[in-house]
């Protein structure tokens, strides 16, 4: 009953919005104001830091599976590694527009993205996913493993098995 209520009342705040959201700018404190858009030569916004291409392709797999378009998550991945009946089973259990990065290890060969620990759709179960990629001959990462974490000391284990097999392994900034 009391995860009914908060969720009843998260709901509420996201549609009727916070009572401060009508407070001028010039009344909020420091820490309520945006941050100061970093302006490059001529005041204009700095472009967007672009994203690494592992994260991007990460980002494009989890993206499809979200929208439930496994066409597109399959043609992100290595042949015959993931199948549409798996692709549709974890669309139907997660909430994938939960899903951030945590964790992210660049290896020449191989590497493996962390996820935050993702609600289910139904019931209080969590779990965070640890994306295996390796590189294809193009350049492109394709996912090739989508591994279910349920604790921390599976995603360690995981992160431990991971650097034996990619020693060479760098962490990235998610």
């Amino acid at each position: 009953m009391v995860r009914g209520l908060c969720l009843i009342l998260i709901a509420v705040l996201f549609i009727c919005g916070c009572p401060r959201k009508d407070t001028p700018r010039a009344a909020q404190t420091p820490e309520a104001q945006p941050p100061a858009v970093e302006l490059a030569e001529g005041n204009e916004p700095a472009p967007p830091k672009a994203e690494h291409p592992l994260l991007a392709a990460t980002r494009a797999f989890l993206n499809a599976l979200e929208a439930g378009n496994y066409r597109r998550a399959l043609s992100l991945s290595v042949p015959g590694e993931l199948t549409e009946q798996g692709l549709t089973g974890m669309h139907e259990a997660f909430q994938w527009n939960e899903a951030r990065f945590t964790q992210a290890w660049l290896g020449a060969e191989q590497s493996a993205v962390i996820t935050n620990f993702v609600p289910a759709r139904e019931g209080s179960l969590t779990a965070a996913w640890a994306i295996n990629l390796v590189a294809a001959e193009n350049g492109r990462w394709l996912v090739r493993l989508i591994d279910v974490m349920p604790t921390q000391q599976m995603i360690d284990a995981y992160l431990a098995a991971f650097h034996e097999v990619a020693p060479d392994a760098k962490s990235i900034e998610p």
